[in-house]
């Protein structure tokens, strides 16, 4: 029986937790359900996608964020 078979095996009989693994909760949130193309030159597609991956987070992603935010920075003003 091969290791995988074996890892499915135990969580079949709903030994796939040991006594001390850590319960992680996490949020779940809504799924985003509307799309927006932007059109973008390639010189400030790669500037965007350059900032976002110093931060570790995807070009698309970054896009969203700061359109987010200038959305609650104009609902607070």
């Amino acid at each position: 029986m091969s290791k995988r078979d074996q890892e499915i095996e135990k969580i079949e009989k709903g030994e796939a937790w040991d006594e001390g693994d850590e319960v992680v909760k996490i949020e779940v949130k809504t799924p985003l359900d509307k799309v927006i193309p932007v059109r973008l030159s390639t010189e400030k597609w790669e500037e965007l996608r350059v900032e976002a991956k110093e931060l570790g987070i995807g070009p698309t992603t970054l896009a969203r964020m700061w359109i987010l935010e200038r959305l609650r920075h104009k609902v607070r003003a």
